[in-house]
């Protein structure tokens, strides 16, 4: 029971504990830009949904919308996906051959459980890392990447008490990002999702605390744009266009799947409950939207979202069905375009004012 209430208390942390305040003051507002050039991604994090990113990835640059791409950053999935970004574009790796990575994984490449307890093990994730990112894409520092890249990453202990996020980019853009780390250990740290996997120390810093850290995703960075702030001022320019990326929310709960995907069983206890960790993860994502927009008014402004919606879901730690992930992103984003943030947040509010009706409606007929 410890281990469910534990994981349980890492779903809603990850996803409502991290919310940022949308009250930006004046001195948090990003300094006004006059001059703007390139394009910029923001991805966010997707565990097991990593490929549906990929896939909107991969159709932003058949489409020439990357083609003068000067920045990303990214947080857990949206990190591994970043690097790979990097590697294809700089032509040391193929999208086909991404996809075949991703498509030919299953769990125990990513994580291995000997028992009922959290976290799992994630030795065979460093394994992949290390033989993919520094054997085939030969990168072993994360000042290697071609194109600026920031992946972020938080102090466990921390999390949701204060902002302890560490941005640590591939250029010295800040005062913790130090080219010469290990960019496979920065990698397992952003992907460690709190409780389920184990936290990750990053050997040699010297730039930021020599302790543990986890995904950046579960902290104030759920959507990593003070990355691109951050960016912004040290080049002195704004940039022309910028696309934030993330993957699907599925609507039904599902946390006692996941549980069992990891060797844990509550007996459905959860689903009964209706507990949906992906409807608290639609609402904050749109709530870090919003404080984007507020405290960065002018780079909001060229800011388009890309967030597939098809039938069908996908447990978030279930690494089995990869390749019907992307096929089903591919399909949908063949007939979809990137929105801008002020449509994606005009929908998301109805959305949620629907979804809160329905849920008070339910409750009176319980009553």
């Amino acid at each position: 029971m410890r281990t469910i209430v534990q994981l349980l208390l890492a779903l809603l942390v990850a996803v409502s504990a991290s919310a940022t305040d949308e009250s930006a003051t004046q001195s948090d507002k990003a300094p006004s830009m006059q001059s703007r050039s390139g394009v910029a991604l923001i991805i966010t994090g997707a565990a097991a949904r990593i490929p549906q990113e990929a896939a909107l990835l991969q159709a932003l640059d058949e489409r020439d919308l990357l083609k003068d791409l000067v920045f990303i950053s990214g947080d857990s999935s949206g990190a591994l996906n970043a690097v790979a970004l990097n590697a294809i574009l700089s032509g040391r790796m193929s999208w086909k051959r991404y996809r075949e990575i991703l498509s030919g994984l299953r769990n125990e490449d990513i994580f291995i459980q000997t028992g009922k307890t959290l976290p799992v093990d994630t030795s065979p994730l460093r394994a992949l890392l290390t033989r993919v990112v520094e054997g085939e894409m030969g990168y072993t520092s994360i000042g290697e990447l071609p194109i600026p890249t920031t992946i972020t990453i938080t102090r466990l202990i921390d999390l949701g008490l204060e902002k302890t996020a560490y941005r640590m980019c591939s250029k010295k853009i800040n005062a913790e990002s130090d080219p010469s780390l290990s960019l496979v250990d920065i990698l397992m740290a952003s992907t460690a999702f709190p409780v389920v996997f184990p936290p990750v120390r990053i050997r040699n810093a010297v730039t930021i605390p020599n302790i543990e850290y986890v995904d950046g995703g579960a902290g104030e960075d759920y959507v990593p744009f003070e990355a691109l702030l951050e960016f912004e001022r040290a080049r002195g320019q704004g940039v022309e266009r910028i696309y934030i990326v993330s993957r699907k929310d599925d609507t039904v709960p599902e946390i006692s799947e996941e549980l069992r995907v990891l060797g844990v069983n509550d007996h459905g206890v959860f689903n009964k409950l209706g507990i949906s960790a992906d409807s608290l993860a639609s609402r904050t994502l749109a709530q870090h939207l919003r404080a984007f927009a507020k405290q960065a008014p002018e780079s909001a402004a060229h800011t388009f979202i890309w967030k597939p919606d098809f039938p069908g879901s996908f447990l978030l730690f279930n690494f089995d069905a990869l390749e019907a992930q992307w096929a089903a992103t591919e399909a949908w984003a063949s007939l979809n375009a990137p929105i801008s943030l002020e449509q994606y947040l005009a929908g998301a509010r109805a959305k949620h004012r629907i979804i809160s009706f329905r849920r008070i409606r339910s409750d009176l007929n319980m009553g």
